[in-house]
C-alpha cells in the first residue's frame, strides 16, 4: 500500500506540474500575441497621422518633398510613444525625405525596407529587424499611385526584452501555482488514501472475526458489497451441502 501511495503521489504531481505548465505557456504566447497586435496597431496609427498629414499638404498643392509643416510633425508624433525611435519618410525611388533622427538623413534606407516596400503590393507593410523594425505606411497621390511611404522605427530588441521580462515574471507564478497546487493534491490524496487504508483493514479484520457483518461494517463505504459476497459464500455453502447429501444417498442406494 505505502508503495502504490508513493506512486499515486508522483502521478498528482506530475499531472499537476503538465497541467499548469501548459496554462502558463498558453498565457505567456497569448499575452505575447496581444502585445504584438497591440504595438503594430499603435505604431500603425503612427503612421497614418503622419499620412493624413501629408495628404492634407499635398492636397494645398505641395510638393511631396518639400513640406515645410512636416518635421515638426514628426518630432511631435515621435514623442507620443517611447517605443518610437524615430519616424522616416521615403519615396517610392528609396530616397530618404524626412526623417526624426536627423543622422538617418544622410544615410541609405535599409535594404529590408526597401524590399518590403517592393513586395508590399501598395499595402502597408512590417520588418522586423532588431533596431532597424518598422511599421510602415504608404502614401498614395490623387491618382492612387503610391509616392512614398511612413516608416515607423522601432527597436524589437527592446520589445523583446519586455517579452522575456513577462516570462520570468509568468514563470514565477507559474512555478508558484504548481507548488501550490502539488501541496493541495498531496494533501487530498493522502487524506483519501487514508481513509480508504483505515476502511480496508476495517473490513480484513472483520473478514477474520466471526462477525464480518458487524454494524460498522455494514455502515461503511464496502458494506453492501461485503454483504453480497457473504450472501453469495452463504449460498454456495448451502448448495454444496444439498449436492453433498444427493450424492450420499446415492451411494447408499
Amino acid at each position: 500500500m505505502e508503495t502504490n501511495r508513493t506512486k499515486m503521489m508522483l502521478v498528482a504531481i506530475v499531472v499537476c506540474l503538465f497541467a499548469v505548465g501548459m496554462a502558463g505557456l498558453l498565457n505567456f504566447f497569448k499575452y505575447r500575441s496581444i502585445a504584438e497586435r497591440i504595438l503594430q496597431e499603435r505604431l500603425v496609427l503612427s503612421g497614418q497621422l503622419v499620412e493624413n498629414n501629408i495628404q492634407a499638404s499635398l492636397a494645398l498643392g505641395m510638393s511631396f518633398s518639400d513640406i515645410g509643416t512636416l518635421p515638426g510633425a514628426l518630432e511631435r508624433e515621435r514623442g507620443t510613444d517611447s517605443m518610437i525611435l524615430s519616424i522616416d519618410v521615403f519615396d517610392d525611388e528609396g530616397k530618404l525625405l524626412y526623417s526624426t533622427d536627423r543622422l538617418r538623413l544622410t544615410r541609405p534606407v535599409p535594404a529590408r525596407w526597401l524590399d518590403a516596400a517592393r513586395r508590399s503590393g501598395g499595402s502597408d507593410w512590417f520588418v522586423r529587424d532588431g533596431t532597424d523594425s518598422a511599421a510602415a505606411n504608404n502614401v498614395k497621390n490623387s491618382f492612387g499611385l503610391t509616392i512614398g511611404h511612413v516608416v515607423v522605427r522601432y527597436s524589437d530588441n527592446e520589445f523583446k526584452a519586455t517579452t522575456n521580462a513577462v516570462a520570468g515574471t509568468l514563470a514565477l507564478q507559474t512555478l508558484l501555482v504548481f507548488l501550490g497546487a502539488a501541496a493541495l493534491a498531496s494533501f487530498a490524496l493522502l487524506a483519501v488514501l487514508n481513509r480508504l487504508s483505515s476502511q480496508v483493514a476495517t473490513v480484513s479484520t472483520a473478514l477474520r472475526s466471526g462477525d464480518p457483518l458487524a454494524p460498522s461494517i455494514r455502515k461503511g463505504p464496502f458494506g453492501r458489497a461485503l454483504r453480497r459476497y457473504i450472501e453469495s459464500v452463504r449460498n454456495a455453502e448451502t448448495e454444496i451441502g444439498m449436492l453433498r447429501g444427493k450424492l450420499a444417498q446415492g451411494e447408499k442406494r
